[in-house]
């Protein structure tokens, strides 16, 4: 649980810095994927008691990652600017995790809305 409360503070912070209310739906998920991201290289190098250095500034990830297209239409059904960043972020790993789960049954391309969610 430990790990899961620092990922969500990690991308909070980041998310955060980039004034994330003002984003589209599709510039806030490839940031927020980005800084998933990041923070779990960390963990892996910190597990394995490697330095990571330093980091260069964080990007968000290129338009084309299979990850984006259904957690941005999760977020449509959404009023996600208007929520706190805690309750984003946590709608944001909710589809993600969905959306995964998915992929992992050869379903991936189906919306990540809890909707239609059996899991």
């Amino acid at each position: 649980m430990k790990r899961a409360d620092d990922e969500a503070a990690a991308v909070q912070a980041t998310l955060g810095a980039h004034r994330w209310r003002g984003l589209t739906a599709e510039a806030l998920v490839r940031l927020f994927l980005a800084a998933r991201d990041r923070h779990r290289v960390q963990v892996l190098l910190d597990d394995c008691s490697v330095g990571s250095g330093t980091w260069r500034p964080l990007v968000p990830l290129d338009g084309d990652d299979v990850r984006i297209t259904p957690i941005v239409e999760q977020l449509r059904g959404l009023r996600w600017s208007r929520m706190p960043l805690p309750t984003v972020v946590e709608q944001l790993n909710g589809a993600l995790d969905r959306w995964w789960f998915r992929w992992q049954w050869g379903c991936g391309t189906q919306r990540a809305d809890a909707s239609g969610d059996d899991a």
